[in-house]
């Protein structure tokens, strides 16, 4: 099934908004971030449904879309955990941003894992975390990739997460990884036909 033109101009004047911003200030990283995410979201959305009509999935029953499952394990089940590893570590500058936010957690200059209700760090979750990060299992890691990305939307869009300077270091390297995120999906979305 191909995409829509509609959904082609959306992709792309999204994608050209999100590179006006000025990578180098706080608000720059901000408005970036939640502009790209704002791709992604679109385009894993439709690679879920892809997969629900492929019967991959089951979204029958459900009385609302899974966010969450859709943003993490439904993008790795459709692009491949395998294909997505080998794309995300063949570029340099997100294979380094990958070890950037790897450092980030390890340091903890960063806690990525908040609780959604009080804001408070959960270390033992951060480092599990990390684990995945450096897990052998593609599947294991691409996921783990992803759920960093999405938990790092999650803190934004929840108020958790401040707008002070500091930032900057884990919304740079996000950045990176969720652009080529946007990338690699919507190749896919573009280039298969089911």
């Amino acid at each position: 099934m191909s995409l829509s033109q509609e959904f082609c101009d959306f992709y792309t004047n999204w994608m050209d908004k999100a590179d006006q911003y000025n990578f180098n200030t706080l608000t720059g990283c901000f408005d970036k971030y939640f502009t790209l995410f704002v791709v992604y979201n679109r385009l894993y959305a439709e690679a879920t449904f892809r997969l629900a009509r492929q019967n991959r999935i089951n979204l029958a029953n459900r009385t609302s879309f899974p966010d969450s499952q859709a943003a993490r394990s439904y993008v790795v089940q459709y692009i491949g955990s395998n294909q997505l590893i080998s794309e995300l570590e063949h570029d340099r500058d997100v294979n380094n941003a990958i070890e950037e936010i790897k450092n980030l957690i390890r340091g903890e200059k960063f806690y990525i894992k908040l609780n959604m209700v009080s804001g408070n760090r959960q270390r033992d979750k951060d480092l599990d975390l990390l684990r995945r990060l450096n897990s052998r299992s593609q599947n294991r890691k691409a996921e783990a990739i992803l759920e960093t990305l999405y938990c790092i939307r999650c803190n934004m869009f929840h108020g958790h997460k401040g707008f002070s300077e500091i930032q900057s270091d884990l919304l740079r390297p996000a950045i990176i990884i969720l652009r080529k995120m946007c990338e690699i999906l919507f190749s896919k979305l573009e280039h298969d036909n089911s």
